[in-house]
């Protein structure tokens, strides 16, 4: 019983700590998401609210100390709005697919298969690891979680989105797993 008290409390510490140091940062970044012209969709939390959301999904750890989600971030332009968020999702479900690759290379880099890579190689064989599993990673990801959407019209009448999305840490890790799986099969 006491364990959870305490952990309780660990929590609650955080919370407020999280608080203390980022809400001034927020408020800044609020400013000038309003004073350039960023909106949210009616019905959706406030840009204050979302960034809130934001910065605690990026600081958020699980028991272990571990970050619990990865984040991808990415804005596009369009005439619509549906259309440049819809952009937007794409390309931030890449910068996560991105973060995939970058994090095979590292294993390749390693020594996956008890053999040393150069560089060059390991990266070359990611590269083509993830070319060969572009389709089945972004069916993986998934919907992300969307941290933050805002969007602003631009005086040549067009739409801006940017977007915050998130993806729990352990499906990347499990996607990873299954892509140093994958690659196994390929080079042996």
């Amino acid at each position: 019983m006491t364990m959870v008290l305490a952990f309780a409390m660990t929590m609650t510490v955080s919370a407020q700590a999280f608080d203390k140091a980022h809400m001034k940062e927020i408020k800044k970044e609020v400013k000038k998401y309003e004073k350039e012209g960023w909106k949210v969709v009616p019905g959706s939390l406030s840009l204050r609210d979302m960034l809130i959301r934001s910065k605690k999904a990026e600081l958020e750890e699980d028991v272990e100390g571990n970050l619990k989600w990865t984040v991808g971030v990415a804005s596009s332009v369009g005439g619509v709005y549906d259309a440049a968020r819809m952009q937007a999702m794409t390309l931030a479900k890449a910068e996560l697919a991105a973060l995939l690759s970058t994090n095979l290379t590292q294993k390749f880099e390693v020594g996956v298969n008890n053999e040393s890579l150069p560089h060059a190689e390991a990266e070359s064989k990611a590269k083509a690891i993830m070319a060969a599993k572009a389709l089945s990673i972004d069916q993986k990801l998934g919907n992300p979680r969307v941290l933050f959407d805002a969007y602003r019209e631009l005086p040549n009448g067009n739409v801006e989105v940017t977007l915050r999305v998130a993806v729990a840490q352990k499906k990347m890790d499990d996607i990873l797993g299954e892509l140093i799986t994958a690659s196994n099969d390929i080079t042996n």
